[in-house]
This record gives C-alpha cells, sequence and structure tokens, in this order.
C-alpha cells in the first residue's frame, strides 16, 4: 500500500473537518426539536456523507473507479447498529443494482494489550478501527484462466484493495485512533494485508511466516495455497509424531498507526518472538489431493464449465 500511502498522507492535510462534516447542522441551526432527538447519523460518529463523498473525491478515489470500469458509482451509509456502520458502493454506470462493488462493515473498539506491549504502553486499551467485513467484487467480470476464483468470491475482485485500506488507514489518523484491525477469513487475504498488517501476536506472526515459506512454492501460487488450507490438504509436521491437518485460523492483523504501535511491531522483541515460532513450525502441501480437486474444480486447468460450484447470488 506504500503507493498510495504516500499520496493519501499528501491530500490528508488538505481535507478540513469542516470538509469532513459538511452538511451537518451547526448549533445555529439546531430548533428546539433537534435539542430533544437523537444524534445525527455520522458515519463513525465523524463522517457525513457529502463529507465522505468530498474525501473520496479528493483521494482520487471515484476515478478509480473509472479505471475499472465504472464511469459512475454511488454509495450508501447504513446505521443498522449503533456500534457498526455500514457503507455500500453500487455501479450506476454501467448499472449493477443486485451486488454492490463493495460492501464494508467497520466499528470503533479496543484491543487489550498483554506482555511486552502492556509493559511498553502502560495502557489498558488501544483504540482501533475493526474491519468487520469487507467484499469488493466486479459482476461484470469473469473468471478465467489468469483470474481464477479464490476462496470466498463470487466474482473477480474489483481490484481496488490497496486504495480501499489506506482510505481506512486515513480514517484511523482523522480519529487518532492507534491501528486498524482486520481478521483475514481467508490465507490470501492475509498475504494481501500483510504489506503493512502484522499479526498482533507474535507467535502468529511466526505461525503465518512459516506457511509463507512452506506452502507458496509446494501450492506455485497464491490461490492455490489459499484453497489448499481452505480444503485442508495442508499438513503441519510434527518432529515427534504423525503430521496433522492444518486448517487456516482467524485471528487479529493489525495496521499500526500511532507511532506506539508501530514501535511495538518494529521491536527486537516482536521479532525475535515471531522468528522464534517461525523456526518451529514446518508445513507441506497434500500436493497430489491438491491437483486432483484444482483439475476436478475446473481451476487448473482453467475450465470455466465446471464452476458451477462458484455462488453467485
Amino acid at each position: 500500500m506504500t503507493e498510495y500511502k504516500r499520496k493519501y498522507d499528501r491530500v490528508f492535510n488538505s481535507i478540513s473537518r469542516l470538509d469532513l462534516q459538511k452538511g451537518a447542522l451547526g448549533l445555529e441551526e439546531l430548533g428546539i426539536e433537534d435539542l430533544f432527538a437523537s444524534e445525527p447519523e455520522l458515519w463513525l460518529g465523524f463522517y457525513t456523507k457529502e463529507g465522505l463523498e468530498t474525501a473520496f473525491k479528493k483521494y482520487g478515489f471515484i476515478e478509480d473507479f473509472k479505471e475499472q470500469g465504472f464511469e459512475e458509482v454511488d454509495f450508501e451509509l447504513i446505521f443498522n447498529d449503533s456500534e457498526e456502520h455500514m457503507l455500500r458502493f453500487w455501479g450506476k454506470k454501467p448499472e449493477c443494482p443486485d451486488v454492490p462493488l463493495i460492501e464494508l462493515v467497520v466499528r470503533r473498539g479496543h484491543i487489550k494489550p498483554s506482555g511486552a506491549l502492556a509493559a511498553r504502553l502502560k495502557r489498558e486499551f488501544l483504540n482501533v478501527l475493526d474491519v468487520e467485513w469487507l467484499q469488493m467484487q466486479n459482476p461484470l467480470a469473469h473468471f478465467d484462466a489468469s483470474r481464477p476464483p479464490l476462496p470466498g468470491q463470487n466474482f473477480p475482485g474489483l481490484g481496488l484493495g490497496k486504495q480501499v485500506m489506506e482510505l481506512l488507514r486515513q480514517a484511523c489518523k482523522r480519529l487518532q485512533l492507534d491501528g486498524l484491525v482486520t481478521t483475514p477469513s481467508y490465507f490470501h487475504n492475509a498475504l494481501f494485508y500483510s504489506e503493512e498488517f502484522y499479526f498482533f501476536d507474535p507467535e502468529v506472526q511466526g505461525l503465518f511466516l512459516a506457511l509463507c515459506r512452506d506452502i507458496l512454492p509446494q501450492s506455485r501460487n497464491v490461490g492455490f495455497a489459499s484453497w489448499a488450507l481452505n480444503w485442508k490438504m495442508v499438513a503441519q509436521m510434527n518432529p515427534d509424531g504423525e503430521p496433522e491437518p492444518f486448517a487456516w485460523f482467524h485471528e487479529s492483523q493489525v495496521c499500526p498507526v500511532s507511532n506506539e504501535l508501530e514501535k511495538y511491531f518494529k521491536s527486537e522483541l516482536y521479532a525475535r518472538d515471531s522468528l522464534q515460532a517461525l523456526s518451529t513450525h514446518q508445513f507441506k502441501v497434500l500436493v497430489t489431493n491438491l491437483r486432483e480437486t484444482l483439475e476436478n474444480k475446473g481451476l487448473a486447468p482453467f475450465d470455466h464449465t465446471k464452476l458451477g460450484w462458484v455462488t453467485q447470488p
């Protein structure tokens, strides 16, 4: 995400709080009924829809949709839950009324430091932006040999993942949060995030690095490695016993925003613990089973006539 990080950091300083809260009622505009009404619905308690639209334009995000073939898009904010806020982008030209291009659910949350981090920070909680759900897809695109389906996909990806994650990091800066947190549903998600994210637990970070070291070369590419884990076709090697099936895990991955959290992930202690965990794990892909299943599913060699198992709403 580095190329967008530099660009967005420059834009960040050109956007004011007034820009981001356009359309919100000022005190002088409030009537007597407004004083006793519930708070207006601000996304994450801060952004108006008009303010978000201003930000998306200034960051160049609307232009990014055009590069993916969508000349016009619209978005909606949904506040069904007081803590979890949803944002959906829809294609308007060309029109995609049934499938959102982006569906995002976020909430302000906390993570509780322990061990070395707790000792260093002397804080009971870290304030974070928690990504509860994120789906990006292009319903007008089609899977092919160069872009077969990945676990969890109903349609090919939208190609805007780096921009979306950087926009969320900018929101953390704006809201003065310590970091951005996500729990990757699949291995390929975690690998994509790993350019800027670290697993909060250094032992889990080491385990993840061991997976990258071992299963990527054996699986031939990221997608096949992700399928291998999804189908439980990865074995963890035990020096004192039989290999055991290993499935993908669900642990918090964190993009540090505050200097305190950044220093923790860059510390010698975090590196030592993660490298120690890396050295204790070894994995093997059940290559024969994986190849047979990839062929039966139409993934390798690619055969679109076999993709009926890919659910499309």
